[in-house]
């Protein structure tokens, strides 16, 4: 358990209506193809282990907005949290994944994601799009998913991250909970999955805001509250001990991913997690930079603030092509996506935790590449000045050119 899911307390969520059962069509899917696996299994090697998949966000028990758009009175303010699935494997036997800045295939959904065709995201209530229409609950959500980025872990597996702002609102039919299911198959056919159970109570989040954007501060809005607490700051993504790749020249930079967790009382640190910090807001065009609910802010130069999230700072103690070339400069302008919900602490206060997510397109340059370490440091201040640094540091590794050659690419008929 994380220092920061430590801080939550679940026993303390308010009582309300029985939750809802996962999908059964999602559990006939799994049992079909653990059913499967069976004959295989007594066949293949007793030392194979199968993969295993962490939902690191949201956090199993958290509230999340409900959104503002309607079914048919869309509105762009969704639900706004992010969803961002861990997934290690433990042996040779790989998962085809096609790392990248952006996995999003909106054209495929009900399908797969060509880039990641073994991922399988469900959430068993109805999403309402921006544009105020319906995406059916229990299909699969793989192909929405912005991002993804992989590091090699000790052993002979690696650990592959993806994320997903989720643009869309939701209004669960029965009770207050709704479920979100990832699930991965490998290429031995193995299947590993985890579910977290979420609530919908404005009771909860509508004293920080009806949407996702809502729960925190908005670059521009007046201050929320005088003097407040500091925030908890957490780098999740990658985890120690752990190696991430030089990379090669952007786009096919180190194609690590990282994850960093914010959690605050006052929801008063500034983040705006619509995006489109340039003013380009134009999800038709292919800059990724004018795409709704992505936070990319190149446009700010090398070292600037990202203006979707200006009390942020992360930086590499050695060169990287994100700064420039040079080490200890903010590299922030160019996460890519964010997502916001409340988590109860321990002692029963609602608070906005945020989660900021950036697979890194550039490599280590320069002096880095004589370098055996990475020492990474994210530095979050809120509204008033309040100000936490969290660090961590990992191996630099030529094991593979970047986090795209660590795993097996999609075959074209996938």
């Amino acid at each position: 358990m994380n220092a920061i899911d430590s801080s939550v307390n679940r026993k303390s969520l308010p009582a309300g209506p029985k939750a809802s059962k996962p999908p059964r069509l999602l559990w006939a899917l799994i049992t079909m193809a653990i059913l499967g696996q069976a004959a295989r299994a007594q066949s293949s090697s007793s030392h194979r282990l199968e993969p295993q998949v962490r939902i690191t966000s949201p956090l199993d028990g958290a509230f999340i907005a409900s959104g503002d758009s309607r079914i048919g009175y869309g509105d762009p303010n969704g639900s706004g949290f992010a969803i961002v699935a861990e997934i290690r494997t433990r042996d040779k036997v790989g998962i085809a994944v096609d790392e990248d800045v952006n996995i999003r295939h909106v054209d495929a959904l009900f399908g797969r994601n060509p880039q990641f065709p073994g991922l399988m995201v469900f959430i068993d209530e109805d999403l309402i799009t921006p544009d105020g229409k319906i995406i059916p609950a229990n299909i699969n959500l793989a192909p929405l998913f912005n991002i993804a980025g992989t590091d090699d872990t000790p052993g002979p597996g690696v650990t592959t991250w993806v994320g997903w702002h989720v643009l869309e609102s939701i209004r669960p039919r029965r009770g207050n909970t709704f479920h979100v299911t990832v699930a991965v198959v490998d290429l031995a056919e193995r299947i590993a999955f985890d579910t977290v159970t979420l609530h919908v109570d404005a009771s909860v989040t509508g004293p920080f805001g009806t949407s996702g954007n809502g729960l925190t501060q908005n670059p521009g809005q007046p201050n929320r509250v005088v003097g407040g607490t500091a925030p908890i700051v957490e780098i999740i993504a990658p985890r120690e001990p752990s190696a991430v790749t030089l990379g090669e020249a952007a786009p096919n930079g180190s194609l690590h991913y990282v994850q960093v967790n914010i959690v605050d009382r006052e929801g008063d640190v500034v983040v705006d997690e619509l995006g489109a910090s340039d003013g380009l807001l134009d999800p038709s065009i292919g800059d990724l930079a004018a795409q709704l609910g992505r936070i990319d802010d190149p446009a700010a130069g090398v070292g600037n603030p990202n203006r979707s999230v200006p009390g942020f700072d992360f930086r590499f103690s050695v060169p990287s092509g994100a700064a420039g070339g040079s080490a200890n400069v903010n590299v922030a302008r160019v996460f890519n996506i964010a997502g916001s919900e409340v988590v109860l602490l321990e002692d029963g206060t609602p608070a906005v935790r945020t989660v900021l997510n950036w697979v890194v397109g550039a490599p280590f340059v320069g002096s880095a590449l004589d370098q055996n370490f990475v020492t990474v440091t994210a530095t979050v201040t809120d509204a008033n000045g309040n100000q936490t640094v969290a660090t961590r540091t990992f191996q630099l590794t030529d094991s593979a050119a970047n986090g795209d050659k660590l795993t097996p690419q999609p075959d074209a008929g996938q």
